[in-house]
């Protein structure tokens, strides 16, 4: 029997939210295998205590149930316990429980969904269940284990899961696309491709507010980053792949797939690949200062007025608050990003239609991602989005945006709900508007399946805690930094190989 759908992304295609691997079963690709009526689609669902490195929905929950709407007086001395209680505990699950990565899991051996949060383009094919598991013991013999910290070597455990979950010597060596070669020769054939990489080639910048390229047409070495092995990349710390550079990354991604899908035993695959979002966008990148609007000719030939600000820092800081720390992008720095990914996508076009254009049959399919969130964009289009919702949300209450998460003392939602808890990934709403754009892709194709339907929706609204159960303690991370800075660690963990102290050095052994 042929795999009905295969799913190769990063974050957003594993269902990482709010600062954690993830909720796969709420992912925009689980959705849409639901909706196709796939009722084989395996994913990674072991990821207990909200997942790791840290869920932080799980930590402002445990600090509104025990405190409240307000966290007051002397109440400030135990918040740190609180919070040490939940790192710990995630810390001792995944580190030396049951969760550990070097612990088989009894499930099946392989997973339809082989996203894996973190991964750029090259990662698709460097990284492997080996390459991670080495690198955790190496860790592991190095390490030290902190009080209040996360587990170590976080994002190698997630990628060691995902691609081995029973450790099974046979697939140790196996990539991402080295599962798509099994499916498409020794499991029946693959049916539909999900290929969703690219983010991770720029979300740095916005993750750390630091620009760091690379070489791109400066290069004087002849090594572009995807002739380099992965240690090597990672230790540049490239957080912007010059477009010239993720035109190689991309292009080796679509020849070794096109190699793949040529011995594929199902012989009308179809591959929906996504473009990169404007990671400028993201809410925990914060618009400060004056606006100024810039003009954009889209791809399609149309001018559109986009609105950016002086700064972008981390929310829900201020003006002076990026100009005194220099924890900011500048106007200038935001622009060359959001140019760069629009490099990316026109890129991503320009490979995928001569690809194409070598095929019997077209089957390439861009389901352009960027340009639904950009229409999203509620500041970026000067309070005024462009963005066709489904009519489900036309007259639900509370409304929602693409501003961070915000719920008043009293428990009601003023804003977000696109977004999760990191200000980076969608919430099980956001996933479901990503399963809508995709489907509206494949139908595109001539493909019968249907969008989905207000049960579909009214499923998903209930599956969406930060929706349904309002954090009323939200306020209190707007108005104390030590809690802001401590939302930052976490989200700064995101790839992070070491652990994370909390409030610099107050963490204790």
């Amino acid at each position: 029997m042929s795999v009905k759908l295969l799913t190769i992304g990063d974050s957003i295609s594993q269902g990482f939210m709010s600062g954690a691997a993830a909720r796969t079963d709420l992912a925009y690709s689980t959705l849409v295998a639901r909706r196709l009526g796939i009722d084989d689609y395996c994913f990674p669902d072991v990821w207990k205590l909200g997942g790791h490195p840290l869920n932080v929905e799980n930590v402002l929950r445990a600090l509104n149930n025990r405190y409240g709407n307000d966290i007051s007086g002397l109440e400030w001395l135990t918040v740190l316990q609180t919070i040490g209680l939940q790192m710990d505990q995630v810390e001792d699950y995944y580190e030396r429980g049951d969760g550990r990565a070097t612990n088989p899991t009894g499930l099946n051996g392989f997973y339809h969904n082989l996203a894996i949060r973190g991964f750029t383009i090259a990662d698709a094919w460097q990284v492997t269940p080996q390459l991670s598991l080495d690198t955790i013991l190496r860790g592991k013999e190095q390490g030290d284990n902190w009080f209040l910290g996360l587990p170590d070597e976080s994002f190698h455990r997630v990628a060691l899961r995902v691609l081995n979950p029973n450790l099974d010597p046979e697939f140790m060596g196996f990539s991402q696309l080295d599962w798509l070669r099994y499916h498409a020769t020794r499991n029946g054939g693959v049916e539909n491709v999900f290929l969703w990489l690219g983010a991770n080639n720029a979300l740095g910048t916005v993750l750390s507010l630091t620009v760091k390229p690379t070489p791109g047409v400066r290069n004087t070495t002849g090594q572009r980053p995807v002739d380099l092995p992965y240690q090597v990349r990672e230790n540049q710390g490239w957080n912007l792949w010059h477009p010239d550079d993720f035109r190689a990354e991309y292009q080796e991604l679509i020849d070794r797939t096109d190699t793949i899908l040529a011995e594929n035993e199902y012989p009308d695959c179809r591959a929906f690949v996504a473009t990169v979002p404007l990671v400028t966008i993201a809410p925990l990148a914060k618009g400060v200062g004056p606006v100024t609007p810039i003009t954009v000719t889209e791809e399609n030939g149309e001018t559109r007025e986009y609105m950016y600000y002086k700064y972008y820092t981390y929310f829900p800081f201020d003006e002076a608050f990026a100009h005194r720390t220099d924890r900011n992008l500048n106007l200038q720095q935001a622009l060359l990003i959001d140019n760069t990914i629009r490099a990316y996508n026109r890129i991503i076009r320009e490979i995928t239609t001569a690809a194409n254009a070598r095929l019997p049959k077209p089957r390439y399919v861009v389901i352009d991602i960027a340009q639904s969130l950009t229409d999203m964009a509620l500041k970026r289009n000067d309070y005024k989005p462009r963005y066709d919702f489904p009519a489900f949300f036309e007259f639900i209450s509370p409304q929602l945006d693409t501003k961070f998460y915000h719920v008043d003392r009293s428990g009601q939602m003023k804003q977000g709900g696109i977004f999760s808890l990191d200000g980076v990934h969608p919430s099980a709403i956001g996933q479901g508007l990503l399963a809508h754009e995709f489907l509206k892709g494949m139908r595109a194709t001539g493909l019968n399946v249907d969008l989905l339907n207000d049960d579909d929706w009214r499923a998903i609204f209930d599956s969406d805690d930060l929706y349904n159960k309002p954090i009323s303690l939200m306020s209190e991370l707007y108005e104390h930094n030590e809690l802001i800075e401590f939302l930052l660690r976490v989200i700064s963990a995101f790839k992070s190989k070491k652990q994370l102290e909390l409030f610099g050095n107050k963490a204790a052994r």
